[in-house]
């Protein structure tokens, strides 16, 4: 068995990447942008990054690998920046949640695409 199957977070990056691809126009091009850099969501992503950096150095390598890969296809959505800037950190929020201190930090982070792609779906 390979990291990857054996590593539910990725799985889970991966059917969120997949599930935005294939959001509606309407989704894609929301009517108000998402506010990255205000509290709650600011001090989330700032767990979020300190998860990641502390993942151990083998974790880090394949995260690196599928960060690189998803952040491809997301450059590929036609996505407005600031909701392109959202759906990388969402995918990196997924991505942490077997290092993040505070769990509710992935929730809000993942905020932007609630509604949209709920992410209890993730993981059916």
């Amino acid at each position: 068995m390979d990291w990857e199957s054996a590593w539910a977070e990725a799985r889970v990056a991966r059917t969120f990447v997949e599930r935005l691809s294939g959001l509606s126009q309407q989704d894609r091009r929301p009517v108000l942008a998402p506010v990255l850099d205000r509290d709650p969501y600011l001090s989330a992503w700032t767990n979020v990054e300190a998860a990641l950096g502390a993942a151990p150095a083998n974790d880090r390598e394949r995260l690196d690998e599928l960060l690189e890969e998803l952040d491809g296809k997301i450059d590929s959505v036609d996505l407005m920046p600031s909701l392109r800037q959202a759906a990388r950190r969402a995918v990196r929020s997924l991505l942490a949640q077997p290092w993040l201190l505070t769990p509710e930090s992935l929730m809000f982070v993942y905020q932007p695409f609630e509604s949209a792609i709920p992410l209890a779906t993730l993981q059916e």
